[in-house]
């Protein structure tokens, strides 16, 4: 009798290894296309977070400036960042280079609340007093706050707020007794002597009122590769910026300042770090002029 047997053979070295190969290879195509999918996935929200960033601080720069109540001048940074204030230590000093730019910051007013009612005169001159008393519109209007500005149009007094006294319907704001910043960003001369050169009379004559404006200094500036906007405090608008002087004020072709423009704005920033994945924020190159609509103010 015969017995026949059938023999079971196993994979053999090469054949196992020449699998682990095919395996090894498929997994580093997986890999590679999950990596490079991570990647631009990466890329994409990076430059859009960056762009947009960018966008939305153009935008309301832009705004900002068109809705400003004084010129705006250009204003310079120091090395630790901090904008370089005059002798009073509230405003900005104009730049030290040239009018026209370029500069790190563009500096300028906003209208904050009024017209306020001036419900008493003043003594006459010489010797008027540095505040003024006026009327809120009611009881919950928000009151002027110290360091903002006081605008009074038909007499051109302007100053800084050093102290809010009294109710709403007889509010005390006392000026700071000190000359207005020079130079001035205006063809007009600054005043010389106290911030109320002149009387205010007719408050209770009752043929027209004497009004005021309260306003704010404001600023932006670039310092330490970020855009810091400046009203009432500092806030950041957009980090990694790489031009650090993106402000100027357009000239006529005779070379003069053009004041049918007050400011134009040349923005770029990118991402100045790698991420771990290697990947670098692409550039984004915003600019713009801003046309000059109205002024309430004479001197800044």
């Amino acid at each position: 009798m015969k017995i026949s047997t059938h023999s079971r053979s196993g994979l053999t070295l090469v054949e196992i290894s020449v699998t682990a190969g095919m395996v090894g290879v498929l997994g580093l195509i997986i890999y590679s296309l999950l990596n490079i999918g991570t990647i631009l996935g990466a890329k994409n929200t990076a430059v859009n977070t960056a762009h947009e960033q960018a966008r939305v601080a153009m935008l309301q720069m832009v705004q900002d400036l068109h809705s400003a109540i004084s010129l705006p001048y250009l204003i310079d940074v120091d090395a630790n960042g901090n904008v370089v204030m005059d002798a009073t230590g509230i405003t900005p000093a104009l730049t030290a280079g040239a009018a026209a730019g370029p500069a790190a910051g563009i500096a300028f007013q906003q209208w904050s609340m009024g017209p306020l009612q001036i419900i008493a005169d003043t003594p006459a001159l010489p010797g008027s007093q540095n505040f003024v008393r006026v009327t809120l519109p009611s009881a919950t209007s928000p009151m002027p706050a110290v360091n903002q500005r006081l605008i009074v149009p038909t007499h051109q007094i302007e100053g800084d707020i050093t102290s809010v006294t009294g109710p709403w319907n007889n509010c005390k704001i006392t000026l700071a007794n000190i000359p207005a910043p020079s130079p001035a960003p205006s063809p007009a001369p600054s005043p010389a002597g106290t911030l109320l050169p002149v009387q205010i009379q007719g408050t209770g004559s009752g043929i027209g009122d004497v009004v005021c404006f309260i306003a704010d200094r404001c600023w932006y500036s670039v310092a330490n590769n970020a855009l810091v906007w400046h009203r009432l405090g500092n806030r950041n608008m957009v980090t990694d910026i790489t031009n650090p002087k993106p402000f100027s004020t357009p000239n006529t072709p005779a070379g003069a300042l053009y004041f049918r423009f007050v400011a134009a704005i040349d923005l770029s920033t990118s991402d100045l770090t790698y991420s771990n994945r290697g990947f670098k924020s692409a550039n984004i190159l915003l600019n713009g002029q801003v046309p000059m609509r109205a002024r309430l103010t004479t001197y800044q």
